[in-house]
């Protein structure tokens, strides 16, 4: 995008350069009357006459390469050339930085939304694997296998050691067990496995 927008900036540059600053050119050059001034004039028109020469230079000019001798050599034939020149230089920084600022914000934005979406996942994922430890760990303290958990199966979980261990990697400790129970239990005194 920053090709073609500088192309169209460039672009209309160059058709205003024609009329602006190629056109006096072309009455000096008529009019000139000392050699070291149709020599000049010459060499001027041989960079700005036409419309890909003015695009050429018109980059030249955007790239800062070496055009304060070509400006230096138009003021005396047109005074207000400095303004133009300036005025795309401006215009054609500010684009390209502000394109370049777009692209990098742009970047930015969709990698943190990528993170979003990687860390969702992630959350997703382990709570996946939580959910199902938990329903292992119900269906291995369902003693009578009745789909249900009972206080005293619930409870007796918390006393055997390979049942403990498996709550303290879900951070759950003995002394919160009737808690637990209690905020599982719906009110009919058994926590459905």
């Amino acid at each position: 995008w920053t090709v073609i927008v500088i192309f169209f900036i460039t672009y209309g540059f160059a058709v205003l350069g024609l009329a602006f600053v190629v056109e006096p050119l072309q009455d000096a050059r008529a009019n000139v009357s000392s050699s070291t001034d149709e020599e000049i004039l010459d060499s001027l028109l041989l960079l700005l006459n036409g419309l890909d020469k003015m695009m050429f230079t018109l980059i030249q000019v955007l790239m800062q390469d070496s055009f304060h001798s070509i400006m230096r050599n138009i003021l005396p034939f047109v005074p207000a050339s400095w303004v133009f020149f300036y005025s795309y230089m401006m215009i054609g920084c500010l684009v390209l930085m502000n394109l370049v600022t777009a692209i990098i914000v742009e970047n930015a934005s969709e990698t943190a939304k990528n993170d979003r979406e990687t860390i969702l996942k992630n959350k997703l994922a382990i709570q996946n694997k939580e959910f199902l430890e938990l329903k292992t760990l119900f269906e291995a303290m369902d003693k009578d296998g009745s789909g249900t958990l009972s206080w005293a199966e619930f409870k007796s979980s918390f006393q055997d050691a390979d049942m403990s261990r498996k709550w303290v990697l879900l951070d759950v400790h003995p002394d919160q067990c009737k808690e637990l129970f209690n905020l599982l239990d719906d009110g009919d005194g058994e926590i459905d496995a």
